[in-house]
Formats: structure tokens, C-alpha cells, sequence
């Protein structure tokens, strides 16, 4: 499997229930199958909450992959790269946001998104959501790894394998 990533990232994100929920990038992906998701996060002092990790459409705002990482109070304390493997991944063929949710904690307890606060790939952005829009950064990136596979390819695979030839729509 392969990854795509940008991983450079100098300054904090945060998430928790009363600003903004979500935090990550928006960008493309061209027919692949999403397997991994991950980002660099930690905790400051004691949030607590599930943490997921979504890929979402653009429009409408709808998940297409989404997996909860664990409990916010998991979380170390220093900036640590956190991943999830979805149970049941989905071929991505569009633009779209991949982000870190988290709706609990406070202004005192919260997690930490690492992003880079330069544009280092020009065609994505880092996206945030605070209650009901999203807000996207032209000039910064979210730090994150996927991992996938060519969707193509495991097509290519079955019709290869079935062990049955047709002609003209009759098996031979």
C-alpha cells in the first residue's frame, strides 16, 4: 500500500466543544481506497471524548469514511503521530476535507492538530470547522499521512481471477 502526506508542522490547532471541532486539510483524491487515516495530535491537561478521525465531502458536508481514534485522556502530551485503520474503507474520488473531530473538553482541556503554518502543498489547504461553517487557510496545511490502495487495482484482480471466460456475453 501507499501513502500520500505532508508532514511538516510548526504550530498548534486546537479542538474542543465550544470552538472549533474539527481540524485538518482539504484536497483531492483521485480513485484510491482509503485504508489509514492519521494525524499529529496531543492533549492539553484533561480533556476527555471520543477523538474520530472522518474524511468528509466538500457539498454536501457528508462523512464518507469515519473511525474513532479513542478517548481525548489517551492522548499523550507531547505531539504524537496517531492513526486509525477504517473497518470499511471507501474509494475517495473527489475533493474533499480528511480531519480530527473532537467535540468534548473545554478552553482549559483540549486536543492539539498540528499543521504547518506555511502552504507547503499548493493545491490543499488546512480546513477547520466551528459550528455551522467551515473555514479554510490557503496560506497553511494540515500535517497528515493516509494510506491507500489504487481502487482500480482490486477490479483488475477479480475479473482476473474469476476462472470463467465469455465471449459475446456466453461462457466458454
Amino acid at each position: 500500500m501507499a501513502t500520500e502526506e505532508q508532514t511538516s508542522h510548526n504550530a498548534n490547532g486546537v479542538i474542543y466543544s465550544t470552538s472549533y471541532t474539527k481540524d485538518g486539510q482539504r484536497l483531492t483524491i483521485s480513485n484510491r481506497r482509503v485504508t489509514k487515516l492519521g494525524f499529529w495530535l496531543r492533549k492539553l491537561a484533561d480533556p476527555t471524548g471520543d477523538v474520530t478521525f472522518e474524511i468528509r465531502k466538500i457539498s454536501p458536508d457528508d462523512v464518507i469514511s469515519s473511525k474513532v481514534w479513542g478517548d481525548a485522556s489517551a492522548l499523550p502530551t507531547e505531539d504524537t503521530y496517531e492513526e486509525v485503520e477504517f473497518d470499511t474503507p471507501q474509494t475517495v474520488n473527489e475533493e474533499v476535507r480528511i480531519c480530527a473531530d473532537f467535540s468534548g473538553g473545554d478552553g482549559s482541556n483540549f486536543v492539539v492538530v498540528r499543521y504547518q503554518n506555511t502552504d507547503v502543498k499548493g493545491d490543499e489547504y488546512r480546513s477547520q470547522y466551528q459550528s455551522p461553517n467551515w473555514v479554510d487557510s490557503a496560506a497553511q496545511d494540515g500535517a497528515y499521512i493516509y494510506t491507500y490502495e489504487e481502487a482500480a487495482a482490486g477490479l483488475e484482480n477479480k475479473s482476473a481471477n474469476m476462472g470463467a471466460k465469455m465471449i459475446a456475453g456466453k461462457m466458454i
